[in-house]
């Protein structure tokens, strides 16, 4: 744990999926507070997205919408400092100086550990 899911609207056109990703990762993986096999991130481009009304056909706006999903139990200020961490790697990754006005978000969010099933193979 934990689960980021990564979501960006496709005029973001010189974004780099695994780069991001990776920069992610590491990112997490600095706080020193999860193993490496557990972040688990996914990307994806979306192609049918609106902002607003009148922006909407412009192509002048953006953004990058991530959601964290934690196992319930870490301590607010832990919370907090992890989307503060995700949200400088997304802003320093995905950020394109030619490109449009971008708006940038993170959300943290508990899951119920009771209510989380999990299954892990082994490789023969």
């Amino acid at each position: 744990m934990p689960h980021i899911t990564i979501e960006y609207s496709d005029n973001l056109h010189s974004l780099d999926e695994s780069w991001v990703l990776l920069q992610v990762n590491k990112a997490l993986m600095g706080l020193g507070i999860f193993m490496d096999a557990d972040i688990k991130t996914r990307i994806h481009g979306l192609r049918s997205y609106r902002m607003g009304v009148a922006a909407a056909e412009s192509g002048d706006h953006a953004f990058v919408a991530a959601t964290v999903e934690l196992l319930s139990g870490r301590e607010f200020t832990v919370q907090e400092h992890l989307g503060q961490v995700l949200l400088k790697v997304l802003e320093r990754t995905c950020l394109q100086t030619d490109g449009p006005q971008t708006q940038i978000s993170v959300h943290v969010r508990e899951m119920q550990s009771e209510l989380y099933f999990k299954s892990v193979s082994k490789r023969s």
